[in-house]
């Protein structure tokens, strides 16, 4: 990671700011006050008739100063406001008051009425300020922006202040989780909270975060995903359940990966796969409408089109397209090994399991084609330790991915596994897995395999990244751009 480029402080700007700090306190006012008064936001106001009394709030960015005027730029989270400062209305003290100690970034409360510039810009006519906050430190660049990729994901605050890209991504972001929460609601699900804390991690291959708890003198583990506490909840008599859940996996970081992030899982009882592709199909194109965006936009310079209905395609078939192998005909790990060795495929050893190289296959050769949204279905068994078998073929499961772009995958769902005895056995499956090298395999979840043992009906349960959805619908290049406050390493 490259070291960031350091913003240094001009000495006399910051000494100057303090120096502004001692003569307000000298002056008898609060820098700091803890109440303020506003009637109208900037936005309001803008919108109020010539003549409107108003007291407006906001962050001072820019003045520009013309004798016995100064006009000045107000912003608050509505909108952008000129306010005009006037010897005139102010008197002669008041007015050079503001002049002499006030700076950008100052928070001020401003009373006056609604006015047009000459120039047909709508502004506040100040006849009383207040100073509500008072900033001893620049903002960035001068209001110009801040370019400085570190620095914009270490100090989100500034990135938010200066970039309005960063400020629609985060507010996208806030209504898109908005949506998802009214969509499962007005479905009949109910919200739930299960531990973060963990005396066991399960529900998804990856490597945990350990912790100690001192009074209990045991190790704890940080959830890498909801998924078994929520189907105990199917158990215990829910039949729709849904979590917003911040995860944890102990794993790289890149543009796609933050060892913290978010995800909404939900499991419906008396369900299976195919009803939650179809589900995927009606909530995908509400959750477009609400983040303002059309059912075909461009991603990483390609046209996407949403509109369902989306082709539904085997892995197996996928696979036998693109990196023209079947994998039927590899069916153990060491014949499978020496093909993929052949084809040239990155990120294998022998401790891959059968699994592993097949999703490292599709990976290669597959992922990279895939454009328009898409479900994967029916995954090998070695992948989907928690998945119910098809039917037809034991080898399979009912299992879909619904992939996008670069093969992002946007949601990984399946009929849930619910015979505690095979449950059982692909534990113990995982744990050998362990044993051979495969740090990202299950632990063997006793009290889980009890909980099926007391019966839970046939459920269909499904995980969706809303930080990849978010990067996706925002067409961001980096995780980092959807996560206000990135995992990052620590400046020196």
């Amino acid at each position: 990671m490259t070291t960031p480029k350091k913003t240094t402080i001009p000495p006399k700007e910051d000494a100057v700011r303090l120096e502004h700090l001692r003569t307000i306190i000298e002056r008898g006012l609060k820098p700091f006050p803890a109440r303020s008064e506003r009637t109208h936001t900037l936005k309001n106001a803008r919108q109020s008739p010539e003549g409107t009394p108003v007291t407006v709030a906001g962050r001072l960015i820019a003045r520009r100063e013309m004798g016995k005027l100064c006009f000045c730029h107000f912003t608050d989270e509505s909108n952008r406001l000129q306010i005009v400062f006037s010897e005139n209305e102010l008197g002669k003290e008041h007015f050079k008051f503001f002049l002499k100690n006030f700076d950008l970034g100052d928070f001020l409360s401003i009373s006056g009425v609604i006015f047009t510039t000459h120039k047909g810009e709508i502004s506040v006519l100040a006849k009383k300020y207040t100073l509500l906050s008072k900033a001893l430190l620049p903002l960035p660049e001068k209001w110009h922006g801040l370019t400085d990729v570190e620095t914009r994901y270490r100090k989100r605050y500034l990135d938010l202040l200066a970039n309005e890209e960063s400020m629609r991504i985060a507010k996208i972001r806030s209504a898109l989780v908005r949506e998802l929460r009214n969509y499962f609601d007005s479905h009949g699900f109910y919200e739930v909270e299960t531990p973060i804390l963990q005396t066991l991690y399960g529900g998804a291959n990856a490597k945990p975060f350990v912790t100690h708890h001192n009074a209990l003198d045991i190790s704890l583990y940080l959830r890498v995903a909801p998924e078994l506490y929520l189907k105990r909840l199917i158990v215990g008599g829910f039949e729709k359940v849904y979590e917003i859940a911040k995860c944890f996996r102990n794993e790289g970081i890149d543009h796609n990966h933050n060892p913290e992030f978010t995800q909404i899982e939900f499991y419906q009882a008396y369900a299976d796969y195919t009803v939650l592709m179809d589900l995927m199909e009606d909530l995908l194109p509400k959750l477009l409408k609400a983040v303002g965006l059309p059912m075909e936009f461009t991603v990483d310079g390609q046209g996407v089109n949403f509109t369902p209905p989306y082709p539904r395609k085997t892995m197996r078939e996928i696979i036998k397209q693109h990196a023209k192998l079947d994998i039927e005909d590899y069916p153990d790990q060491k014949t499978l090994f020496a093909a993929a060795k052949k084809l040239k495929v990155e990120g294998i050893d022998k401790t891959s399991g059968r699994g592993k190289l097949i999703d490292d296959i599709y990976k290669h050769f597959a992922r990279p084609h895939i454009v328009n949204p898409m479900f994967m279905i029916d995954h090998p068994v070695e992948l989907s330790p928690l998945a119910k078998r098809k039917a037809d073929n034991p080898k399979y499961v009912e299992r879909f991915q619904l992939l996008c772009v670069g093969g992002n995958e946007l949601c990984n769902a399946f009929s849930e596994l619910n015979d505690p005895l095979d449950q059982e056995a692909r534990f113990k499956e995982q744990v050998e897995n362990k044993k051979a090298g495969d740090e990202e395999s299950m632990p063997y979840d006793e009290d889980f395999v009890e909980a099926l043992k007391h019966g839970m009906p046939p459920t269909a349960g499904l995980g969706m990244g809303i930080d990849r959805l978010v990067k996706l619908l925002v067409n961001a290049d980096n995780l980092k751009e959807v996560i206000l406050f990135p995992t990052l390493r620590p400046e020196k």
